[in-house]
């Protein structure tokens, strides 16, 4: 197994344990973590697809956090 590999593994993984927070705060911080990883283990193995879908699920979780955070904010 490859370094390369490993990085796919870490990022799948975080993903997978993002759905096992209570908190979406969480949830969003460790997906966008898991995310990323993946994102760029596709980048270095020429997934092009997934780094599209991935590199689009880490803008959408900070994007969502952001307003969380706004929202928090404003109350």
């Amino acid at each position: 197994m490859q370094i390369i590999d490993i990085l796919g593994y870490i990022g799948t993984a975080l993903v997978v344990l993002s759905f096992l927070c209570s908190s979406i705060v969480k949830l969003r911080i460790l997906n966008a973590i898991g995310a990323s990883f993946v994102t760029l283990y596709a980048a270095l193995t020429h997934a092009w697809p997934i780094v599209l879908l991935d590199g689009f699920i880490v803008i959408a979780n900070i994007y969502q956090l952001q307003k969380l955070r706004k929202n928090k904010r404003g109350m």
